[in-house]
């Protein structure tokens, strides 16, 4: 199945009642510290904390009747389940996140909070989703975090709307776990706009997708130890190689430890609460890894789910 542009354009017309169409906020601070127009494109103010919602809700509203009397099943770190539970609940569909054996306790909470059961299994993706194909097999549909198609389309929204909100847009950067959201908003903005620049950002600890691209084919790694909980994925999947090798311009690795400076310099310059997966793409460009000067460049700002204890923690060792 190839992805179309009708794809993404059916996908925003089935969020556009149910997500938030988030600001894309420019910064002066963090232009000048660049030497590029900064904008953030502020998904973390995003109806359930992060863009996942936006792929959820489109696969599930995708499934038919009998499908959602059988209810749904996802893996994830916390923000695609959060997304998959509210989905789940606007559409009166039982939902079963399975989360990692020491799951984020503010996620977690919030999966809950939306009414579905979660389930603790697995140090790693694949793991987590070995619960979920017991779960699958008793007739729930997989609601995959990023490797089918109506996922992808409606990650992919977010390019949609910062096309229309920054017609003048030339690059957008994107952190990079299992690749829904890179490969939607590549493909998305690509069909749209060919000319605009697409680069991923894998954090230092999770570098699945760079490695996939490094020899031709997606591949598990098992050394995943990030800061990162949303970048987490040990292999990304199938359908989002293919469009993230097909689209995505270039993939950069920024340092756990400027992940987290940039936690703290978003907090101080713009007033923004991220997560680490939120703060990557920003950290990669701000720290010399993005090569570009004088551009309109969009960072994603992809969630803002924070454990508000840790989130302290890690504030004050970065004002040490």
């Amino acid at each position: 199945m190839s992805i179309t542009l009708d794809d993404f354009q059916r996908a925003q017309e089935n969020l556009k009642r149910i997500i938030h169409k988030t600001p894309l906020l420019h910064s002066r601070p963090l232009s000048e510290q660049a030497n590029n127009n900064i904008y953030l494109k502020l998904e973390n103010l995003q109806v359930t904390g992060s863009f996942k919602v936006r792929g959820a809700y489109n696969k599930i509203t995708n499934l038919t009747d009998e499908q959602k009397t059988k209810g749904v099943v996802t893996h994830s770190a916390g923000n695609h389940g959060i997304g998959t539970a509210y989905a789940a609940s606007l559409s009166g569909v039982d939902a079963t996140v399975v989360l990692p054996e020491t799951p984020n306790p503010v996620k977690k909470q919030k999966i809950e909070e939306y009414g579905a059961t979660t389930i603790d299994h697995g140090k790693n993706s694949s793991e987590m989703f070995e619960k979920v194909l017991e779960y699958a097999d008793k007739g729930s549909s997989i609601i995959h975090p990023f490797d089918d198609p109506y996922t992808i389309a409606g990650q992919g929204t977010v390019g949609l709307e910062i096309l229309d909100a920054l017609p003048y847009v030339d690059v957008i950067v994107v952190p990079v776990s299992g690749g829904g959201l890179i490969s939607g908003i590549a493909t998305a903005v690509k069909l749209s706009k060919p000319e605009v620049k697409v680069i991923g950002v894998n954090a230092e600890g999770a570098q699945a997708m760079s490695r996939s691209l490094a020899v031709g084919k997606p591949v598990e790694v098992d050394d995943i130890n990030t800061i990162a909980d949303g970048l987490m994925a040990s292999k990304p999947g199938d359908l989002n190689f293919k469009y993230t090798q097909k689209y995505v311009d270039d993939l950069v690795i920024v340092p756990e430890e400027d992940i987290a400076k940039t936690v703290r310099i978003m907090s101080d310059d713009t007033k923004v609460v991220a997560e680490p997966s939120g703060a990557a793409a920003l950290a990669a460009v701000l720290h010399g890894l993005i090569n570009e000067k004088g551009k309109n460049v969009v960072t994603i700002v992809s969630g803002g789910n924070i454990d508000p204890s840790f989130y302290v923690d890690l504030l004050s060792k970065e004002n040490k």
